[in-house]
């Protein structure tokens, strides 16, 4: 089952955003408890914009100038 939360995400100004996270359907294994909220992440939205995950735990906006990180 797919699963939506309302997250908060930093841009590379320190600006805070209120986001939504598209989580991953992972089978609840005691693997799957031991990851971070980030690895869990399908894909962020940020004022209308679906961002998939980049390198380094980043989400790069492809309609801004804007690399957001996400705040556990």
């Amino acid at each position: 089952m797919t699963q939506i939360i309302d997250i908060k995400v930093k841009d590379q100004f320190s600006h805070i955003y209120e986001a939504k996270a598209l989580l991953r359907n992972i089978p609840e294994t005691s693997l799957a408890a031991g990851l971070a909220l980030f690895h869990k992440i399908e894909h962020i939205i940020v004022e209308g914009e679906v961002i998939l995950p980049s390198i380094e735990l980043l989400f790069e906006s492809r309609e801004s100038d804007s690399i957001f990180r996400v705040l556990e």
